[in-house]
């Protein structure tokens, strides 16, 4: 049976559409990813760095995701679900505020085709402008519709995060990143699921800046990796 905390986190996910973990990475393994990634970032105030499970730190960080409570919730509400895009989200000193969207549209389908998880690779608090989600617009209609139509005046909230914490969503969620105030670049490893258990992913073309990875993530004999064989590696 999951811990307490992993079936709370289901819940929430399924409720809320988003759910925060705390202390999922240790700090100086995120300040690892976080070394790898921005080493191999470009200029611009928002962007998606392609990680490689190749990376000893990346593969460490993978392996600890998939054995933390995140990883826990997922196998309860997917099952063994493979690995279906990673990589760094970077927001430059001086990043807008993103349009509110979401990553995948509601076809009516109460379990989601894919899950998401952020997890801070530093403190990521409101001068870093951290995510921000619109708490239960994952399996509502109607805030889909005033989304596509950019009339959603739904509250988004902030998701401040410590270092190594994470996010947890569902990426029907309607959210933005927020305004990076700070001269730090914001970091988060970012890790997308594959959900067996649910419909084919209806894709959202993505408005303004917003970056949206292809996906697909290879084992190196081939195939996918999935939460247990990251947790495998540990």
């Amino acid at each position: 049976m999951l811990p307490t905390l992993c079936l709370a986190l289901a819940t929430r996910l399924a409720t809320d559409g988003v759910g925060k973990v705390d202390g999922v990475l240790p700090a100086a393994l995120a300040a690892d990813v976080r070394a790898v990634a921005l080493a191999a970032a470009a200029s611009a105030p928002r962007q998606e760095v392609p990680l490689s499970l190749k990376s000893d730190a990346v593969a460490s960080a993978a392996a600890a995701v998939a054995a933390s409570p995140v990883g826990r919730a997922l196998e309860d509400l997917c099952g063994d679900a493979p690995l279906f895009d990673l990589c760094v989200v970077v927001s430059a000193p001086g990043a807008p505020i993103q349009p509110l969207h979401s990553d995948l549209g509601f076809d009516g389908a109460e379990a989601a085709p894919l899950y998401t998880c952020f997890v801070a690779l530093q403190d990521a608090p409101a001068a870093l402008g951290p995510t921000e989600f619109c708490v239960g617009s994952h399996v509502d209609a109607d805030a889909h519709t005033s989304l596509r139509e950019g009339a959603l005046s739904r509250e988004a909230v902030p998701f401040p995060l410590a270092v190594g914490a994470a996010v947890l969503f569902d990426p029907r969620i309607a959210h933005r990143g927020g305004p990076n105030s700070s001269n730090r670049r914001r970091a988060y490893l970012s890790m997308t699921f594959a959900n067996p258990r649910g419909s084919a992913p209806v894709i959202v073309p993505a408005p303004g800046d917003v970056l949206v990875s292809e996906g697909g993530i290879s084992a190196d004999c081939g195939g996918v990796w999935t939460l247990r064989d990251l947790r495998n590696m540990l």
